[in-house]
């Protein structure tokens, strides 16, 4: 079950990243500190550009590298600057999950703490924000916002993990003098790196999926295989936008291709089917310089259910056919064994009559 919620946790997380919005690029750390006997690294990181891995750091190599399957390096400056920070990352989550465990007496078993730590910048290069948000156990414990003109601190039940004053003044300068500089810098690099990837613009393919279902209709608006991540795809109805309480899906996946997808169905009664209403799937995407239209409309429901007794008229005669065609053959079949039986009857009369023709009977000698 805990491992259930980390998941979640961090599938959240990992959200929130990259489906920040246009116009801007992020840098981020998700960061997990582990107590127990594991066959994982006491502590691991994972550095993340948008939505693109860049880096990759654990306890036991004690280096930031490209990915965890690879010994490629990273600029040494901007690698020692970012073993320095993930060092008291560590040290501090390490404090942060001690404390937990003692107000808790939790003494035995695998426990976790994990972290999401990073900036974000505006197109023109400018800073936009700074945060972090850390979970015990796959439960939120509290965060951290800096928006460029102020702080927003927050804390979760049951941990209630409250800053003094002091400790709250430490740590907001903290952030705006040295992480929130050193983050830009390295997102700035990195995004220089990876500009190629991270910078593509993608035009979604948009098109409605159809699929019958008793008592209507599933009818689904799907774009698929744009970049970047954000898309903005709504569903209209003669005009009007459908209330999202009536859609289903709206996530954003990745495609196995490093594109992504979205979709959104609607269920359509056979009442509505009849009405034949108008449906609009509009898109809008950073790929595109105007929206993007794809129009459906059910299919008239007069001429289908014409089709469809044709159809069953069809299928009716050909039946009909059958059994004639069936019935007219046991009848020659009966006619045919009656004919049998009756020539088999007179064979033997006939074979006496030829043979007394032959053999005449002797006259006697009165």
């Amino acid at each position: 079950m805990r491992s259930k919620n980390l998941n979640l946790w961090f599938c959240l997380s990992f959200h929130t990243i990259v489906y920040a919005g246009s116009g801007r690029h992020s840098l981020w750390m998700l960061a997990t500190y582990i107590t127990g006997e594991t066959p994982f690294p006491e502590f691991t990181a994972v550095l993340m550009l948008d939505d693109v891995q860049v880096g990759y750091f654990d306890s036991n190599i004690n280096k930031l590298v490209q990915s965890r399957h690879t010994a490629k390096t990273i600029r040494n400056d901007i690698a020692q600057e970012g073993v320095y920070v993930l060092n008291n990352m560590y040290i501090s989550m390490r404090r942060r999950l001690s404390i937990v465990k003692q107000r808790f007496n939790l003494t035995t078993g695998v426990h976790v703490q994990q972290r999401k730590a990073g900036c974000e910048m505006l197109d023109d290069g400018e800073s936009a924000q700074m945060m972090f948000r850390d979970a015990c156990d796959g439960v939120e414990a509290d965060g951290l916002v800096y928006n460029m003109t102020e702080y927003s601190y927050s804390t979760g039940n049951p941990w209630q993990l409250q800053w003094d004053q002091m400790k709250l003044i430490y740590v907001k300068m903290r952030y705006s003098t040295f992480y929130l500089p050193v983050c830009i810098q390295k997102l700035k690099y990195f995004l220089e790196r990876k500009k190629k990837v991270v910078l593509r613009r993608v035009r979604p393919r948009v098109r409605f999926i159809e699929k019958a279902v008793p008592g209507g209709a599933q009818v689904s608006c799907l774009a698929t295989d744009f970049y970047p991540r954000y898309i903005n795809l709504t569903l209209l109805r003669d005009g009007q936008p459908v209330a999202e309480q009536e859609l289903t899906g709206g996530a954003v996946l990745p495609n196995m291709n490093g594109l992504y997808q979205v979709r959104k169905t609607l269920d359509i009664t056979s009442k509505e089917l009849r009405e034949r209403h108008n449906y609009t799937c509009t898109a809008s995407h950073l790929s595109l310089d105007n929206r993007l239209d794809i129009s459906w409309q059910p299919k008239n429901s007069h001429k289908h259910s014409i089709s469809m007794l044709l159809g069953v008229l069809v299928i009716i005669a050909i039946l009909i056919f059958g059994g004639i065609v069936s019935g007219l053959f046991l009848c020659v079949r009966r006619v045919r064994r009656r004919t049998d039986s009756r020539t088999t009857l007179q064979q033997p009369a006939s074979i006496d009559q030829e043979n007394m023709q032959l053999n005449p009977l002797p006259l006697s000698d009165s």
